[in-house]
């Protein structure tokens, strides 16, 4: 009867020290995921997404000023034409060249903008299919609410590892103060 008691309160403490610790980690991970969602909206004035990929591959090129023109690189088939969108960003879709691209060679996009000023940012070509979104972040996975399912798949986990440490430390004080070296 002793031994179920002994094995009845490990498993409270570790469900509890689980509960405690998920239960802090979730507002961080929200907290994360909105600072994200803002951040996203002008940290870079110029992206190309993926930024690397191999020939035909679709690309969205975003800027945040109006520009003046189209987007231009040597890698695409053809420029591409931004348009506002719902963000105040502009926004367009084009098509990398098939055929007389560098494999490993990367490529400058830019936009020049109405106000003067060029924005510019690179393209790298590779043999195979695209490697995901612009380098940064958790890797430019793609998907538009990706980057939130990943952070809360980490905190999540931080917070499962935190609640082992914790139940581990409970419970190996809890067996110095008692004696008990089962």
């Amino acid at each position: 009867m002793k031994y179920l008691h002994r094995t009845a309160t490990r498993l409270t403490a570790a469900a509890a020290t689980s509960v405690l610790a998920l239960g802090l980690a979730a507002p961080a991970a929200l907290a994360a995921d909105d600072a994200k969602s803002v951040s996203d909206q002008g940290t870079s004035p110029l992206t190309i997404s993926p930024s690397s990929g191999g020939a035909g591959t679709t690309v969205t090129v975003k800027s945040s000023c109006q520009p003046a023109g189209p987007a231009t690189s040597q890698a695409f088939q053809e420029n591409i034409t931004l348009r506002k969108d719902e963000d105040t960003r502009w926004v367009g879709t084009g098509r990398i060249k098939t055929s007389g691209l560098q494999v490993g060679r990367s490529y400058q996009v830019t936009v020049r903008c109405t106000d003067g000023v060029t924005l510019s940012t690179t393209f790298t070509f590779t043999a195979g299919t695209p490697s995901g979104g612009a380098s940064a972040g958790f890797g430019g996975s793609g998907g538009a609410n990706s980057g939130s399912t990943q952070a809360t798949a980490l905190a999540v986990g931080g917070g499962l590892a935190v609640a082992g440490a914790v139940g581990y430390v409970f419970l190996s004080r809890r067996r110095r103060s008692t004696g008990n070296h089962y």
